[in-house]
């Protein structure tokens, strides 16, 4: 990710000190690496981790029938973490979304801001956000979780880490 973010945005190095430029939509296709890793983020942990739905009509799915007026809950995070289509899925891998990798994955078995007539109207604006995001901060920082901690999430709503995460932050140098 750094080798990324230093072959597109260093604008000069003193040996002391670098100098970035701001990263801009411009951008956004020469972050290859820093997309993988927000698109490994949100599979792991995807913010809205369940959607549900209203059948307006009985719906037939093999041999069994879904009566109109049932609800059904879909989990994106179920979904994220099927090892029948993401190998080792509680690892955090952003090399795994090579173009073939995506191109062979299921239909709705990756679906971070939802699906179809109803999926999340920002959802291009927050691909846009979040890979200038990361290229941004890290441009300076190093961001490093702190060992030995036990992340556990609270699912209200969206899905949140309970008790927060201790990360260190250091400046990053030549």
């Amino acid at each position: 990710m750094f080798e990324e973010i230093d072959s597109i945005l260093l604008k000069n190095s003193d040996g002391k000190k670098k100098i970035y430029r701001n990263p801009t939509i411009k951008d956004l296709p020469k972050f290859k690496y820093i997309e993988k890793i927000f698109r490994e983020s949100m599979r792991i942990y995807p913010p809205v981790w369940s959607i549900g739905r209203l059948v307006e009509e009985d719906y037939l799915i093999d041999k069994y029938t879904i009566p109109k007026g049932s609800s059904i809950l879909m989990s994106q995070y179920v979904m994220h973490h099927d090892s029948r289509y993401y190998d080792n899925p509680s690892e955090f891998n952003p090399d795994r979304w090579t173009d073939e990798f995506k191109r062979h994955l299921p239909r709705f078995s990756y679906f971070p801001f939802g699906g179809g007539l109803r999926g999340c109207i920002g959802e291009s604006f927050a691909w846009q956000e979040g890979i200038l995001l990361i290229a941004t901060v890290s441009s300076y920082w190093k961001l490093e979780l702190i060992p030995n901690q036990k992340i556990r999430m609270d699912t209200g709503i969206t899905l949140n880490p309970k008790n927060g995460i201790k990360i260190k932050s250091s400046i990053r140098s030549i």
